[in-house]
């Protein structure tokens, strides 16, 4: 089985001839169509993760998996030829975290797909049937390949931990895979809806979706807290998590207001005065992931029409290197997608 495989870090992605994955009782065999990459990807292919010094290489990435049944064990447990997005998070439905809901804050992972386990830069792959989350025919495969991560995460962000509802005043810091989700999600809430982002073709590809986007300086940040009444915005998102979007992210919240972090790096630092951080009662809020429930509602946006997923960049499964390099230089619009399956892009 065809597969692309981290041997050792910082060094290209090789391939390699995988066994077929076995499937056990409760799982679904996948065909996996396209598989999109992230930054998340670049950092586990270069080592800079958390648990990189104890993941066993070699290691096949890839996350945002979208796939089609190809048999269950038993069989019947789910329709040969459908079509769904793989919740990446395995939880052992045990712990304390697990208990009281929070399967993303899973203290004892049975599975993490991509990360600390095998994941889809490869041809098929065996994952439990409620991991599974249906995806429509009407949504084309390439578009699909981002729904479980940029717009699953986006969607919890913006509308579970943000809080944004309609008539809430919005900014997302970094307009990249994730923000440039994030920004659809809050106008679809309600929300009035200001981008930031650097880069140049990010930026007009959000003017051309009808977002509110602006290159993240001090004049810009300036002008948004001033048409907010001069107070600053009710709810600010980073997705990006370096000194200076954070930085830029504490200038436009206001008192009161809600700061969510969804970027995030291996050394970056979040530093408050404590007198704003007190005195003007300002929330501070981690967002990870999504629940199933969330990218559920993520997934029927983006099938109403009310959300539309941007992919900038489209390789085969052999060239994820090119896809790699393209993410670290910046210069990827929205979401990069891998045709895992010949002929997924039509």
């Amino acid at each position: 089985m065809r597969a692309m495989a981290v041997t050792a870090y910082g060094r290209p992605l090789v391939p390699v001839d995988l066994a077929e994955p076995q499937v056990p009782a409760g799982y679904a065999l996948l065909q996996v169509v396209t598989c999109g990459v992230c930054f998340s990807d670049v950092k586990t292919a270069r080592g800079h993760m958390p648990y990189s010094a104890d993941l066993p290489l070699p290691h096949v990435p890839g996350h945002e998996i979208f796939g089609r049944v190809l048999r269950t064990e038993p069989p019947g447990l789910l329709e040969e030829g459908t079509l769904g997005t793989v919740f990446h998070y395995w939880p052992c439905g045990r712990c304390a975290s697990c208990r009281r809901g929070d399967e993303t804050l899973c203290t004892q992972l049975v599975g993490w797909t991509g990360f600390t386990h095998h994941g889809g830069f490869r041809e098929r792959i065996a994952v439990p049937v409620d991991r599974l989350i249906r995806v429509p025919p009407s949504i084309d495969p390439i578009h699909a390949a981002p729904l479980s991560c940029a717009l699953g995460t986006a969607y919890r962000s913006v509308v579970v931990r943000g809080r944004v509802r309609a008539g809430t005043s919005a900014a997302i810091v970094g307009l990249g895979g994730i923000g440039i989700h994030a920004a659809q999600i809050a106008r679809a809430a309600g929300a009035r809806v200001v981008g930031f982002d650097v880069h140049g073709p990010t930026l007009e590809k959000a003017r051309e979706l009808g977002l509110d986007a602006r290159l993240a300086d001090e004049e810009a940040a300036a002008d948004a807290v001033a048409a907010a009444g001069g107070e600053g915005l009710d709810v600010v998102l980073d997705t990006v998590g370096r000194a200076d979007t954070l930085a830029l992210a504490l200038r436009l919240v206001r008192e009161g207001g809600r700061l969510v972090g969804v970027g995030y790096g291996p050394t970056s630092a979040l530093e408050v005065p404590t007198p704003r951080f007190v005195l003007g009662e300002l929330e501070l809020v981690g967002s990870r992931y999504a629940h199933r429930d969330d990218l559920e509602r993520a997934i029927a946006l983006v099938a109403s029409g009310q959300v539309r997923p941007v992919v900038g960049m489209v390789r085969p499964l052999e060239a994820v290197n090119d896809v790699l390099e393209a993410l670290e230089l910046g210069a990827v619009v929205g979401r990069a997608v891998l045709e895992v399956e010949e002929g997924a892009a039509g």
